[in-house]
């Protein structure tokens, strides 16, 4: 549900630019940091995951929404490489 709802609240040139916290990047130290996603609406897909879903814990929640941030640029990525 988080990776559903991720798509309907932010752009994906907004999540290929973003990641969860806007922490530094891990693979490269050095690169350019990732903006964080707005935490009003990262706060309200939370919360309504876990209201539709009450088993479901944040950590696992933000988990995902990360590794769809990775898959995107991952294709992202790709159609460069293609192109």
């Amino acid at each position: 549900m988080a990776r559903t709802l991720l798509l309907g609240l932010f752009s994906v040139d907004v999540l290929l630019k973003s990641n969860l916290t806007g922490g530094v990047n891990k693979v490269n130290p050095s690169a350019e940091r990732r903006q964080p996603l707005d935490p009003k609406k990262l706060k309200a897909l939370l919360e309504a995951v876990v209201q539709q879903h009450p088993g479901a814990k944040i950590p696992d929640i933000q988990t995902a929404i990360n590794k769809r941030i990775c898959e995107l640029r991952h294709q992202e990525k790709k159609k460069t490489m293609d192109s």
